[in-house]
Formats: structure tokens, C-alpha cells, sequence
């Protein structure tokens, strides 16, 4: 990251693939004997700061869910060649997908800063992998977000935050069943509430 001009701010991020350990009690569902590692990506940004009191930032950042087998392994046609649990086995299908993101912070008085946000990225989950992603129907797109720090005496602050996931939808056929006779549709929305309280030293 790096300071361009007082009024302008620009950065970039990779982060290459996490390893964890395998999940042992899915090592006979998810791919790889349980596997279940963080994908790698890379993100680009830019923050503007028309006065000293407003910022608006954006970034783009690139998921590759693609890389870790369990999550992009398709379910057909993996689950005809191989077992659940192998690290050929099907797995969830997940497309990679790139996130945009706009954010705007407001400081109106010295206690107060005040924050707003908007987020939405592709879909990751292709109709023809519903059945499996019954599982984790992770098809939320698009979040908005609001929140706002006080400033209290002796260096505290004060945090709220509330985060809502617009409603999607991905509809597809049961792959499993005879054609056009089962649609599965995995639907999801998602309301988030955060509260937090940090201590520093007094400035």
C-alpha cells in the first residue's frame, strides 16, 4: 500500500492458498479426505479523501475457489469415477468469482465516524451443482453494510456495525433423477449485527 498524494491511497494484496487441516469426520464426503483449504486471491484498491473529514474507497479482488478440489471439484462428472473423499471426488463446483467493492466513511464531528458500504460479486454456484450445494448454499451476491465508531474518553471507542446480504436465488435440475422432473433451488439471505468495544492509549 502506499501513500500517492495526502488525498490519495492505492494497494494491492495476494494471498496465496491456506492450507488447514482436513476436516476428519467429512474425510468420506469432501474432497481430498476432508480438505477444505482457503483459497488463494488478490485484491487492487484505491482510497480517495476529497477533504479531511470523507473517504471513498473501492477494490477488486479476484477469489480463485477453483484451486482447492473440494470446493471446485464438480459433482458430475467426478462422482461416476471416483469416491467421496478422494481427491478426485466431487465437491461442490464453485466457479472463481471477482468482488467490487465501494465504501464511503464520514467524519462529521471529532467522536463520531460514520461508515457505508456496498459489495457484490459473480455467482460461484453454476445451476448444474445445486444438489451437492444443498450442503452450503453459498449464493449470496450482493451485501450492504452501515456502521459507525465513537470516540469515548482515555483512548476507547465504541463500534456498531450491521451488515445485510440481499436475497439470491440459483435454481438448477436434480442431476440425478430424470431430466426436467426435480428443480432444486437454493435461496439464502443473511442479516449480520456487530457490536465491539477497543481500548488504546489516550490521545
Amino acid at each position: 500500500m502506499g501513500e500517492l498524494h495526502k488525498r490519495l491511497t492505492v494497494g494491492g494484496h495476494y494471498q496465496s492458498r491456506i492450507r488447514m487441516g482436513e476436516f476428519d469426520h467429512y474425510r468420506g464426503l469432501f474432497a481430498e479426505s476432508g480438505g477444505f483449504d482457503i483459497p488463494p486471491a488478490f485484491t487492487a484498491g484505491v482510497t480517495v479523501r476529497p477533504t479531511a473529514r470523507m473517504s471513498f474507497s473501492s477494490d477488486v479482488q479476484r477469489i480463485l475457489y477453483s484451486s482447492v478440489k473440494s470446493v471446485g471439484n464438480p459433482m458430475l462428472p467426478n462422482l461416476m469415477q471416483a469416491r467421496l473423499g478422494d481427491a478426485n471426488g466431487p465437491g461442490f463446483g464453485w466457479k472463481d468469482v471477482t468482488v467490487g467493492r465501494f465504501g464511503v466513511e464520514l467524519t462529521p464531528a471529532r467522536e463520531w465516524t460514520l461508515r457505508g458500504g456496498f459489495s457484490t460479486s459473480g455467482q460461484p454456484i453454476p445451476s448444474s451443482e445445486v444438489l451437492f450445494n444443498i450442503l452450503a448454499p453459498g449464493v449470496i451476491e450482493r451485501h450492504l453494510t452501515l456502521g459507525m465508531t465513537r470516540a469515548l474518553p482515555g483512548g476507547k471507542s465504541f463500534h456498531f456495525a450491521l451488515v445485510h446480504a440481499l436475497e439470491s436465488k440459483v435454481r438448477g435440475a436434480n442431476p440425478l433423477e430424470a431430466p426436467g422432473r426435480q428443480a432444486i433451488q437454493l435461496k439464502m439471505r443473511q442479516w449480520e449485527f456487530e457490536v465491539g468495544f477497543s481500548f488504546g492509549a489516550e490521545r
